[in-house]
């Protein structure tokens, strides 16, 4: 959107990335892995209590998906 408004400060901001990128950006790192469906809530009470940056991530395995029948 910034682009068709202000196309300068789309050119700064893309500078801005790249000293960024250039300057060694460090990946967010995540310090707990939820596994599975039974780590959801747990997950949730996380991103309440503000333990968690941005999103939770929720590893599903394949055995996790198949159904009780």
């Amino acid at each position: 959107m910034t682009d068709r408004i202000d196309p300068a400060e789309t050119v700064e901001i893309w500078r801005g990335i790249k000293e960024l990128w250039e300057n060694g950006l460090k990946p967010t790192v995540f310090e707990r892995e939820y596994k599975g469906l039974e780590d959801v809530v747990i997950a949730m009470k996380d991103l309440s209590k503000r333990k968690v940056w941005g999103k939770a991530v929720i590893r599903l395995d394949a055995s996790y998906q198949k159904p009780n029948l």
